[in-house]
């Protein structure tokens, strides 16, 4: 099996573990694995950190490699080669295949001029844009005109799309081959493969006043890092699975597959997209947005394998997902400390305690043993499903944990000790094997303790455990971390995703994440403030504000039931009762100014948000169980949603499921204004800052 990955910031570290439990999980399956990965060291962009460091490009380059190195050491990266695209046998290797396809009339001699961002290495069309900026990176575009070597990768379009339809899985998750599919069949430009306007790459052959485009050099790393040509990469190519991210698709799944339709070489067999890091705000940990995490100290403080059981566990590989330290030590303490590491220390002191210390000869109970469901492990497993495989094995910890419990062998004597103990220190030898993709040094301590070597996947079953074998030292596996309490109020600003039609027909909504607040009954200060506001808000007119019917226009543009909104029905309270409702400080805060606005609020408990928080429009299968209610409902179909990965949150604008509503138990709580075609920008960006204000001011 061949898996590459090419990429030290958070996202780095990330992206190698991920390839490091895919190589290990197949070689616990007992399959030849070349596991590469390395750095990319040409190109303008680094060039100019060079220059601004003061320092010889190569000189430069040399220097970063030694933290990528140190980082693959840290994180237990179990890679086979680390190639550098420096290395002088790659750059020869460059030329070559370079020279080959252009012998062969793929390339050609001409001019390019086009819109180049520095940090992609790549160019682009006016159509790709995103308000006259880099997609990725949001920085404006250098117009680049120069002389150019051109790949005709327009040749390759129809072979590329009937590759594609005969290797449906080439680009995985298959949600992502489609948006690619569709670009392809907008047509496949020539591409730029050479450039004058700098020197730090690789000359050409042919015309030493060019260098060769940084992705065209490179891609070829996945050739030079298994030395070709040579019977080594005959017998590790085509590559099993390239493990990229998302931002790097179309070179890999377009360009690459071109340039080696070109050069008569197979395709990889996969190209496997992972989600990008996040900060518990949502917003992308990423050295070009400052948002960065040094992934060598997280692994000095918490403990690599810690760190690789919480991204593994808790984000989807082929998903964007959220850090947080509070998620980290949470899971560190409750699952790895907690329930791991208290059942190998309690099974341990028991064998020490009644056998000296040596495994006692008895057989595993065959329920226990029903219990670890091998076969669906290695189904997620193979399906890159890893976090699913983690939360199995985990069931399996649980299970054991709770026969320890209701067995009581603190109680027991003779062979019934015997076979419990037995049972519990075999079933912790197949947990230790089936964790070690994810935690490899955790696995290690385990064996050393439990006196057994590493096993492989054919030994993960039971009674292989030897009795009177002696157990090794006894130590704490985790030890567990201090949760720190956040204090003072924090508000921190977030997107909410409108899908493309509700967002055509003018929905609108901004939303905020709002941390460590106090929930109260009521406060005196804030009910003076609802009666004012009720005291000069003139009712009767209110409900004809533009502002207010553009949520029925919504309703009626959508063609679903024109029922009573949030502000309505907020306006119909106060004119009955002379005042506001008192619900408690977070609701009342908001509702004040959604009267005094015209303007629809959401509030929710965020502790019990799955997920970033979109709007969608209802398919009509979607249930929910609304505020005040034990039982599920129907959402109809045609309604928009406000939605979480997991559940509906709020029907329409009002209808608010219960398991997010605020509470005084409440202490995070993720809070949107929403708005329609009548409502400027700036009008919501107002009233949110005055709900965050009051919520400070009557939560803190």
């Amino acid at each position: 099996m061949t898996i590459q990955t090419l990429s030290p910031i958070f996202g780095h570290a990330y992206e190698k573990t991920v390839a490091d439990s895919i190589a290990r999980w197949h070689r616990l399956k007992g399959e030849e694995v070349f596991f590469l990965t390395g750095t990319d060291e040409h190109g303008k962009k680094i060039q100019n950190a060079a220059e601004q460091a003061g320092m010889k490009p190569k000189a430069f380059v040399d220097m970063q490699v030694k933290s990528f190195k140190e980082l693959v050491e840290n994180w237990s990266i179990s890679n086979d080669n680390f190639i550098r695209t420096t290395d002088p046998m790659h750059e020869k290797m460059c030329q070559e295949l370079f020279q080959r396809v252009l012998d062969k009339g793929d390339i050609y001699l001409g001019e390019y001029e086009g819109l180049y961002c520095t940090n992609c290495e790549a160019f682009y069309l006016e159509k790709d844009l995103l308000n006259g900026l880099c997609p990725v990176h949001k920085k404006p575009l250098e117009k680049i005109k120069e002389e150019s070597y051109f790949f005709r990768m327009s040749k390759y379009q129809e072979q590329w799309l009937e590759f594609i339809e005969r290797n449906p899985e080439f680009i995985l998750p298959v949600r992502r081959k489609q948006e690619i599919v569709n670009r392809v069949k907008e047509g496949l430009r020539d591409l730029s493969v050479s450039r004058t306007t700098f020197k730090w790459g690789i000359p050409l052959k042919n015309n030493s006043r060019h260098v060769i485009y940084v992705w065209f050099d490179a891609l070829l790393n996945y050739f030079s890092g298994i030395d070709f040509p040579s019977k080594k990469f005959e017998k590790f190519w085509p590559a099993d699975i390239h493990v990229i991210g998302k931002d790097i698709l179309w070179f890999h799944a377009v360009i690459w597959p071109a340039m080696l339709f070109s050069l008569g070489i197979q395709a990889p067999k996969k190209i496997f997209v992972h989600g990008f890091i996040n900060t518990s705000t949502g917003e992308k940990l990423s050295k070009s947005s400052g948002n960065v995490i040094d992934p060598i100290k997280l692994a000095e403080d918490y403990g690599v394998d810690s760190v690789r059981y919480y991204l593994l566990r808790e984000i989807p590989l082929s998903e964007d997902g959220e850090f947080s330290e509070k998620g980290l030590i949470t899971r560190h303490n409750t699952e790895l400390a907690n329930e791991l590491g208290n059942l190998l220390h309690r099974t341990l002191t028991l064998i020490e305690k009644n056998f000296q210390g040596k495994i006692p000869a008895g057989k595993t109970d065959e329920n226990l043993a029903k219990k670890l469901k091998l076969q669906k492990i290695g189904q997620h497993f193979d399906g890159l499903e890893v976090h699913l495989a983690l939360s199995e094995i985990f069931s399996f910890v649980g299970a054991c944990n709770k026969y320890l419990n209701e067995k009581e062998p603190w109680k027991l004597s003779g062979k019934e000790l015997e076979n419990v103990l037995y049972s519990v220190s075999d079933s912790l030898r197949v947990i230790s094997i089936l964790l070690s993709p994810v935690m490899p040094s955790a696995s290690d301590r385990m064996n050393r303790q439990l006196g057994v070597k590493a096993g492989t996947l054919k030994e993960c079953s039971f009674n292989l455990l030897k009795a009177g074998a002696k157990i090794g030292k006894k130590e704490i596996l985790f030890k567990k971390f201090e949760l720190k309490e956040e204090s003072g109020f924090r508000a921190e600003r977030v997107e909410v995703k409108i899908a493309p039609r509700l967002e055509k027909l003018g929905l609108k909504a901004i939303g905020a994440k709002i941390f460590n607040i106090c929930v109260k009954k009521k406060h005196e200060g804030l009910e003076k403030e609802k009666r004012k506001a009720v005291e000069e808000a003139d009712l009767d007119s209110r409900e004809e504000q533009k502002v207010i019917q553009g949520y029925l226009d919504l309703y009626d543009a959508l063609g679903v039931k024109r029922d009573k909104h949030a502000v309505k029905n907020l306006i119909e309270i106060a004119r009955k009762s002379g005042k506001l409702p008192t619900i408690n400080t977070v609701v009342d805060s908001y509702n004040l100014v959604s009267l005094k606005k015209g303007l629809v609020v959401g509030a929710h408990d965020l502790d019990n948000i799955s997920g970033k928080v979109r709007v969608e429009t209802a398919e009509g299968n979607e249930l929910y169980v609304p505020l005040g209610e034990n039982k599920k409902a129907k959402v109809d179909a045609g309604e928009y949603i406000f939605r979480d990965d997991k559940v509906v949150l709020c029907r329409l604008d009002v209808k608010q499921g219960e398991h997010t509503k605020i509470t005084k138990e409440t202490k995070n709580v993720f809070l949107y204004v929403q708005g329609n075609k009548s409502t400027p920008q700036k009008y919501l960006e107002d009233a949110m800052e005055e709900i965050l204000g009051k919520i400070e001011k009557y939560c803190s």
